[in-house]
């Protein structure tokens, strides 16, 4: 059995919460917030993209200090659902007081800081997993494994696409501060980024252009170049109506097939040349269950995680701002 201890009881922490509940040998035994109410799980839940998560956790003890928590000796892994300029003070701490860390993604805000968590977690001999569930979603994950399979050729053409409303839910506006969020490049957009870096390595150059305004980059296509031929393209934005549904949508095209999928549409559907279209079986679990499955098994394995790697995800923000330096100056710019 796993104990857990859970700091930030904010949005994303519900489907943490959530996932928790669906695994085996695991158990939250501490709870951290600096609002008691939150910490204590009689706040009420806040709704984020896809909708409400469960902050009921059972018996646990409650803080609203992370200091405290972490002096827990009871607590072996924390699960850190902060804003994102906490991640990297909060991870370091925790890795220095022997916990293994779970860090919702990003990672943090500059490279600088990511090094710094990598840094603590060598040092310590601690795991450190930050938490890109796209990697873990049922459908993305199969598309990883058609591409990775090679029966249906190489890449030629992909397209993902993340829309959301403004994000006007988050304590005090964080989320909307650009300096402490990163604003939707980091927190949106970013899902993305780093899925196309799984699926195809990174890229030689980046090219992106978008819109801005006072929460940041509001509206932005990246465009991924590669030595090989084809056109890789990342888009996404937060400037939407509270009206207008989330959604996340991909379109791949590979030399012998076609694999799409929307949350708005049908399910995830393969459009092989010369063959009837099909909907591949997805693998049991959410995104947020399997990825944290993957971290209790490095924990009990102490093992680092093979899907998402600290350093993965460190790449992940360089590359992002790449993006940022690109938009800005209006030019391709290399890695």
């Amino acid at each position: 059995m796993i104990n857990i201890g859970i700091i930030g009881l904010g949005g994303i922490a519900g489907a943490h919460v959530a996932a928790y509940g669906t695994l085996e040998n695991v158990r939250i035994i501490a709870r951290c917030d600096r609002d008691p109410a939150r910490a204590a799980g009689t706040a009420g839940g806040i709704t984020i993209n896809l909708g409400d998560g469960d902050t009921a956790t059972g018996d646990a003890n409650l803080y609203t200090d992370y200091r405290e928590l972490l002096r827990d000796p009871e607590v072996q892994a924390v699960d850190i659902c902060l804003p994102t300029d906490l991640h990297a003070e909060v991870a370091v701490a925790a890795l220095r007081a022997d916990k293994h860390v779970l860090c919702e993604k990003p990672m943090a805000l500059t490279v600088a800081d990511c090094d710094r968590m990598i840094a603590a977690a060598e040092e310590s001999g601690r795991i450190l997993m930050i938490a890109h569930c796209i990697r873990f979603w049922p459908e993305y994950a199969v598309l990883k494994e058609l591409v990775n399979g090679g029966q249906y050729g190489k890449v030629t053409y992909a397209n993902f696409r993340r829309l959301s409303p403004l994000p006007d839910w988050s304590e005090g506006d964080w989320m909307l501060d650009p300096g402490r969020s990163g604003g939707s490049i980091f927190d949106l957009h970013i899902h993305d980024a780093d899925f196309v870096a799984y699926l195809l390595g990174m890229p030689r150059k980046v090219f992106a252009t978008g819109l801005q305004d006072e929460h940041g980059i509001s509206q932005l296509i990246a465009e991924y170049i590669y030595d090989t031929p084809g056109l890789i393209l990342a888009e996404g934005g937060n400037c939407y109506p509270k009206c207008f549904p989330f959604r996340m949508n991909f379109l791949v095209h590979l030399e012998d097939a076609t694999v799409e999928w929307d949350t708005a549409r049908a399910p995830l559907t393969v459009y092989p040349e010369g063959a009837q279209p099909y909907a591949p079986e997805l693998p049991a679990g959410t995104g947020y269950s399997r990825e944290i499955a993957c971290f209790l098994d490095c924990v009990e394995r102490n093992i680092q995680p093979a899907v998402v790697s600290a350093f993965d995800a460190r790449e992940t923000i360089r590359l992002i701002q790449a993006e940022m330096e690109s938009l800005c100056a209006g030019k391709p710019v290399e890695l």
